[in-house]
């Protein structure tokens, strides 16, 4: 008897549950590693939320921005009080001045009053005479001799007289005996005069008594021997 045919049915499989990992595959020493480095996180983040404010490490500080100091500021001086003189117009000055002559006629004061032709300020001086022509003594000694001599050197005549320090050397010798003078102009119509054989020393004073200016004469009027 034959055995018929039958389909062959595969052996049941087994149900595989999760996959199991051995721990003897991994090293010791990775598994120590990585034991250590999280216990040192877990540490780290315990100090961190106990000490709340605590600055950071120096290596994990953030550089704050460095700003200029600031300048100190500059003192501040106060205002002057002292008062500027203020700037007075000729017409206050000129009131002011009618006031205190006002007020020195009202209080007698001689010193502000002056009487007419008393020579003082605020009166009516008189006008001073005209200075007169000192008396020639040479070559002329009188005014009219000196308007003589004049009158000869408009004719052209003794033009010599026209200059003051011929006339002064011309005194010197004819009247004080000086024999070669030294001659020191000091102004129009002084000249120091010196001998020239000794120490005798004169100082000669000269005018223009008959005309003043161009073509007027020299004549002397004061000599002062040293």
């Amino acid at each position: 008897m034959s055995v018929p045919h039958l389909p062959k049915v595969p052996p049941a499989t087994r149900r595989r549950g999760p996959a199991r990992v051995r721990l003897g595959a991994v090293r010791p020493r990775l598994v120590l590693r990585g034991v250590l480095v999280g216990g040192a996180l877990l540490l780290l983040a315990v100090l961190l939320a106990s000490c709340g404010n605590a600055e950071l490490p120096a290596a994990m500080r953030t550089p704050a921005p460095t700003t200029a100091p600031a300048a100190p500021p500059s003192p501040t001086t106060a205002p002057s009080t002292t008062d500027s003189p203020t700037p007075t117009t000729p017409s206050e000055q000129k009131s002011t001045g009618d006031s205190g002559s006002t007020s020195g006629e009202e209080s007698g004061d001689p010193a502000r009053t002056g009487g007419p032709g008393d020579g003082r300020p605020g009166g009516n001086a008189a006008p001073a005479p005209a200075a007169q022509p000192a008396r020639p003594i040479w070559p002329a000694t009188d005014a009219a001799s000196a308007r003589n001599l004049q009158q000869q050197v408009d004719r052209g005549s003794d033009p010599w007289l026209l200059d003051p320090e011929e006339v002064a050397i011309s005194f010197a010798g004819s009247e004080l005996g000086y024999r070669n003078p030294k001659v020191v102009v000091l102004a129009p119509g002084r000249v120091d005069l010196q001998d020239g054989r000794s120490s005798a020393q004169a100082l000669v004073t000269l005018q223009q008594t008959v005309r003043s200016g161009q073509g007027g004469i020299w004549l002397v009027t004061e000599v002062d021997q040293r």
